[in-house]
């Protein structure tokens, strides 16, 4: 049972880490297995600050992108996990807020379970900042679609675009506000979310995080 986050050296510092160290904090369990993705590492010693019991891979990629950058993830599980594992992929700017247990973990990752929009008429009203990859081949179909575009061509929101594209084909279910929730933190809530740069410097937001980065 797996959570996958992929994001570049910045902002692992500025984001992941602290993700990593919430879950951490609040799921020490010998049956959940933490993995973290950085394209183009740097060699410095902050790059260090690796997290014991987080499984890290490293990819160097000419001329990186915010689609590619977006994407990865999804690149990632198709080629990591299995069909058979129960795999949750996260923003890497989200933080945990709260323990969760093995049942609750395998009741929401044995479907494909998506973050949607509180806007009905969103242009975009399935969201990649929560994915569960359910027991099918929801993965390799996910992957296959992205790289139907060579990845150098990738526009901004081209992973939300394929998974809008393969919401009929797979049927999502809607990811409870039990699990993940955008803007004010809810205690029910497992991960609390934001989208868009802005909002990371709205103290709804920032005040919740600095609650939960452990030192």
């Amino acid at each position: 049972m797996h959570i996958l986050v992929a994001c570049d050296q910045n902002y692992y510092k500025e984001w992941a880490f602290n993700l990593l160290k919430s879950i951490q904090h609040f799921n020490s369990h010998p049956w959940l297995s933490l993995h973290c993705h950085i394209v183009n590492p740097k060699e410095e010693r902050r790059w260090q600050r690796r997290l014991e019991g987080v499984n890290y891979t490293t990819e160097k990629y000419d001329n990186v992108s915010i689609p590619y950058l977006q994407a990865v993830r999804f690149l990632i599980a198709a080629q990591k996990f299995k069909n058979d594992e129960h795999v949750m992929i996260l923003d890497a700017d989200s933080i945990c807020t709260r323990e969760f247990t093995q049942q609750e973990f395998i009741d929401v990752t044995s479907d494909v379970t998506v973050l949607k929009h509180h806007k009905e008429l969103a242009f975009h009203p399935w969201l990649c900042g929560f994915v569960t990859l359910g027991n099918g081949m929801f993965r390799q179909d996910y992957a296959n679609n992205l790289l139907i575009t060579k990845s150098k061509e990738w526009e901004y929101g081209h992973d939300q675009d394929i998974l809008n594209l393969l919401y009929h084909r797979h049927q999502y279910k809607t990811a409870p506000q039990e699990w993940i929730c955008m803007g004010k933190q809810n205690p029910k809530s497992v991960f609390l979310t934001l989208k868009g740069d802005k909002h990371k410097k709205n103290p709804k937001y920032t005040e919740q995080l600095k609650r939960y980065i452990v030192q």
